[in-house]
């Protein structure tokens, strides 16, 4: 037996995963395998599992408990009673946690004794019995919480005496990756950063160590007051001495020698014309929070020294309005006073106004902050530059450059000397700043906003409920401007509380009016960069502002406007540069774009004041018709055909199509629009375009099936048939049957499946609807093949198949003559089977139905299996293997399965139970009874011939008839059964296996 509890808690039985009931079950077994071998009483344990809540019943119900885990177990002696209490029996080599600590402990033997090699096997072998955090999942029980943390704490100390191990054996490169990993996850853990900076340093990155040290210096200062300790510190020290010790030591050996800090140079010893030192910045803010990392960059790259003949080392900060450009540069200049001791030269360039402040004005200020005289400052541009410029040279002068507007702004103002430095800050990306280091800022983390929140108030949040907090910093978009606003709205009112404020927030219409506060203001910020935009950029930033889908891609911008894609191109690219839009991914080389969410209200806000409402809802509807061209496009692609007919208006097909990446299939690229879609049937709805709804809906069919997106799937029929319902729109309502009819398939609820075709054939028939009752007809023998109807499958598949294919639905034809092939095979009539399946994969291959030859080739794998002929199936399986990603999700189960099916038939059941068991796995993740009950079938087998293995084959099939009752097959019920009923007569149960074969005999006899 394998008791797992490093992760989540999970019993292994000769290498096979044993089902553990009911979630309190499984609870309770890991509180018993907290403490094995000790007693647990019936009170603890009702306490684990119920807390204050529980029944009555309890006591009873934790006796009830015991008993099925004893039964799951198969060795009722493993859960002993002891007084009033249970305790669970296990070796040390059957506890995952007891194996980890007693390997760690060999591992520390084998290092004490100059193995280190051995040692780090042993630290390895230690650690990867972790499969997640200790008890994962439950971990928070009060009972588990304690040893979890203790177990998780020596997860971390062992993973830290591994890396150290790492080190010594001059892995410094293979630990980098995991370490800074780590640091981010555990970033209080000052010997892994320590372990961090050495590494990278020995990697020949000096910088970056230094860098990380800046950054965790930040870290504990800003978070606990301290400085790091004195490992650290000596560390740095080291480092920046470019230390011997550090390439030759290891952290086990203290690399780090004590020595006495070197006296500073005076800055009066540099021999430096007697100048005035400007100090222009304006002050810190108070109540800055976050940006750690960022801040951590900034400093690295402006404190390293440069000779004077090298460009001034230059840091751009960009990102959209009120996202904290500037106070993150003021913030960071004030800490780099230091590194600049001849001042901190600073000027506001309004590059977001009508009229940027002109670059001879700025240096106006600039000459006069370092001692020239106004008489004596030149009027011409150019020769102000120059004085400027030599000035500058040879002096450590800090240039502070805020909202830029372009290049050409910033050229003359510029440094020619590698001893200053220079941070611009600016709504647009200025690209055209060759050297410089960027810095792009977006929305601060959750932890972040707090903090700000708190700073900002003095305290006053603290009664505040932490939902009421997280909602206001979500409906701030954890904007800093945003949330100063809030900051000071809270303060300056005090009777306001928090909910009073995210009370007015709460409306969306009227947000930005609530989110101003004297000359703060959110609104005003974004309309600078809004108002220095083209009239096409504008026109399309409001429009697309209109959508409720969170993301979108070019296609969608161009049907806003109706335009083509080069002009909606280069319309998105000006709103990027600006970041009023953003690109949030490129998955499978399709550029997605979205807004800020706090951007998205204001561009909604100027569409309802610039754009009529007819225009609006013109312009949502031309999008959401490209997205039904779309779904067209991938269903014809994936299905072979578009099955039914459209009465939607779609947008410009052509032009979506040729905006669309060559290589991944649509039908891949329209799951990147999936949560758009599942928006779109709702905005459909809201504009009560009943047509356009109910078809999105439907369209989203072969994408929902395929992927398993059963909750979306769900929601858009809801709220499309509730919209064509109202409207009395009969086709689109038989089209949504036909749909959930798909959606009750799949999660194998055959009969109500059925119901819903047979209403949807009903209403085709009395609208006179020929191809849509033909389709509702092909659909039939699908739910036919499950109910055991075979020879009627047989014959409605065979109707269908002829009807479709004379009516120029080849693809949907072969897709209901499919079932012909599986009913002939369950009939036991497999020579058939295997004629009807070979057609239909030849036909699925002219028309290039991709679903539709992955789907069958697997039956045609199974029918060759039938007939003994094992070359045949694998050549099947091989093509299956190749092609079965086109089949979504399910494909992985497929391809387990079919394997194991072959591998069992030519008596290899060692593979066969390692394919299969891979089948169980798959089924579970989906959530598939059929599925599951399927690989059952054959799974058994694979266990009859070793008795050892009985218990936990009986177990297995125990588990699989249950879940066979479940889903209304008969085929697969009897299957199980009579594999139960061999187990069990080899187990020497006569009378239950009678009783099981009789009960298969029963099931197969409502198969016809």
């Amino acid at each position: 037996m394998d008791f797992k509890v490093l992760g989540p808690p999970a019993v292994w039985r000769a290498g096979v995963p044993l089902e553990l009931g009911t979630p309190k079950g499984r609870l309770l077994l890991a509180v018993l395998l907290s403490r094995p071998g000790r007693p647990i009483t019936e009170d603890a344990l009702v306490e684990a599992v119920w807390g204050e809540e529980r029944p009555k019943s309890a006591a009873k119900n934790v006796q009830t408990y015991v008993h099925r885990l004893r039964q799951r177990l198969g060795e009722p002696e493993r859960i002993a009673r002891e007084g009033r209490g249970y305790l669970l029996r296990a070796d040390r080599d059957e506890l995952d946690s007891a194996r980890f600590e007693d390997l760690t402990d060999a591992a520390r033997a084998a290092l004490a004794a100059g193995g280190h090699e051995r040692s780090r096997r042993l630290f390895a072998d230690a650690l990867s019995l972790w499969r997640g955090p200790a008890f994962a999942g439950i971990a928070d029980v009060a009972a588990l919480s304690p040893e979890a943390a203790r177990l998780d704490e020596l997860r971390l100390g062992v993973l830290e005496e591994r890396v150290d191990v790492d080190l010594r054996l001059g892995r410094h490169s293979e630990v980098v990756g995991q370490l800074t990993a780590l640091t981010v996850k555990h970033p209080f853990r000052e010997r892994m950063w320590a372990q961090l900076l050495l590494a990278l340093y020995r990697c020949g990155r000096r910088g970056d160590a230094l860098l990380a040290y800046l950054q965790v210096r930040d870290l504990l200062v800003g978070e606990t007051g301290l400085e790091p300790g004195h490992r650290l510190r000596d560390l740095h020290r080291a480092i920046l001495d470019e230390d011997p010790a550090l390439d030759r030591a290891t952290l086990g050996e203290d690399p780090v020698p004590d020595r006495a800090d070197a006296a500073p140079v005076a800055d009066d010893e540099r021999g430096r014309p007697n100048t005035a030192v400007a100090r222009m910045l304006p002050p810190a803010l108070g109540d800055f929070s976050g940006q750690r990392t960022e801040l951590a960059k900034i400093e690295a790259v402006l404190r390293a020294p440069l000779a004077a003949d090298e460009p001034a080392a230059t840091v751009t900060i960009s990102g959209p309005g009120g996202v904290g450009k500037t106070a993150l540069a003021v913030q960071a200049s004030h800490r780099l006073r230091s590194a600049y001791p001849d001042g901190q030269l600073f000027a506001v360039l309004a590059g977001t106004r009508t009229q940027p402040v002109s670059p001879a004005r700025v240096l106006g200020r600039f000459l006069r902050a370092l001692g020239v005289p106004a008489t004596a400052v030149p009027d011409d541009p150019q020769e102000r530059t120059d004085l400027y410029r030599g000035l500058l040279a040879e002096r450590r002068i800090l240039v502070v450059l805020d909202d830029a507007s372009d290049e050409e702004q910033l050229a003359p103002l510029l440094p020619a000397s590698g001893s200053c430095g220079v941070i611009v800050t600016g709504r647009v990306r200025l690209g055209g700043l060759g050297g410089a280091h960027r810095v792009e800022l977006r929305e601060m983390s959750e932890a972040d906003s707090l903090a700000m929140l708190h700073n900002s108030t003095d305290g006053r949040l603290v009664p505040a409920a932490r939902a009421d907090l997280s909602h206001l910093v979500r409906l701030c978009a954890r904007l800093p401007l945003a949330l100063r606003i809030a900051g000071s709205l809270l303060v300056s009112r005090p009777h306001w509380n928090v909910a009073d404020l995210v009370s007015r927030l709460a409306d969306e219409q009227h947000r930005m009016d609530a989110l101003r506060y004297r000359d703060l203001e959110v609104r005003s910020s974004f309309g600078l960069s809004y108002e220095g935009l083209r009239p096409g950029a504008r026109r399309l930033f409001r429009l697309l502002g209109l959508l409720e889908a969170p993301d979108f891609p070019l296609w969608a911008a161009a049907a806003a406007v109706d335009t083509g894609l080069r002009e909606a191109r280069e319309l998105l690219d000006e709103l990027v540069d600006v970041h009023l839009l953003e690109v949030i991914g490129t998955p499978n080389d399709q550029s997605r774009y979205g807004f800020h969410d706090l951007i998205r209200t204001y561009a909604r806000e100027r569409a309802e004041a610039e754009e009529p409402v007819e225009a609006r809802g013109a312009s949502v509807v031309r999008v959401l018709s490209a997205l039904l061209a779309f779904t067209d496009i991938a269903d014809r692609d994936h299905m072979g055909q578009n099955m039914f007919e459209r009465d939607a208006d779609r947008w410009r097909p052509e032009l979506v199509e040729a905006s669309l990446p060559p290589s991944p299939p649509p039908m891949k690229l329209l799951d990147a629009e999936r949560v758009p879609l599942v928006a779109g049937v709702r905005q459909a709805a809201e504009l009560g375009r009943d047509e356009l709804c109910w078809e999105l809906a439907v369209g989203g069919h072969a994408l929902f099936e395929t992927e398993r997106y059963f909750d979306d799937w769900q929601e858009c029929y809801d709220t499309a048939m509730g919209l064509v319902t109202a409207a009395g729109n009969l086709r689109g309502r038989a089209r949504l049957l036909i749909s959930m009819a798909g959606l009750l398939y799949t999660r194998r609820r055959y009969g109500p499946a059925e119901e819903c075709n047979t209403e949807a054939m009903s209403l085709f028939e009395r609208i006179g609807d020929r191809r849509g009752h033909l389709e509702a007809l092909s659909n039939a023998p699908f739910f036919l093949v499950p109910n055991g109807r075979l020879t009627d499958a047989i014959t409605v598949g065979r109707e269908a198949y002829e009807r479709l294919d004379a009516g120029g639905q080849p693809a949907a034809a072969l897709h209901a003559y499919s079932q012909v092939g599986l009913a002939y095979l369950q009939a036991g009539r497999p020579e058939r089977a295997e004629a009807v399946l070979t057609q239909i994969v030849a036909g699925a291959r002219r028309q290039g139905i991709r679903a539709l030859i992955a789907r069958d080739t697997y039956w045609l794998g199974q029918a060759q299996l039938a007939r003994g002929r094992h070359t045949a199936a694998e050549e099947s399986f091989t093509e299956l293997t190749e092609c079965a990603r086109s089949i979504g999700a399910s494909g992985a189960f497929y391809i387990a399965h079919a394997w194991g099916c072959l591998h069992l038939a030519r008596g290899e059941r060692a593979e066969a139970r390692r394919r299969l068991l891979e089948g169980v796995e798959v089924a579970r993740t989906l959530h598939d009874p059929m599925f599951e009950t399927r690989v059952f079938v054959d799974l058994l087998d694979t266990r009859l011939y070793d008795r050892h293995e009985l218990p936990a084959a009986i177990s297995q099939g125990e588990h699989a008839v249950d879940v066979a009752r479940g889903i209304d097959y008969p085929y697969l019920l009897a299957g199980v059964l009579e594999k139960l009923a061999r187990l069990r007569a080899a187990a020497g149960d006569a009378t239950v296996a009678k009783r099981l074969a009789e009960e298969a005999t029963r099931a197969r006899g409502a198969i016809r």
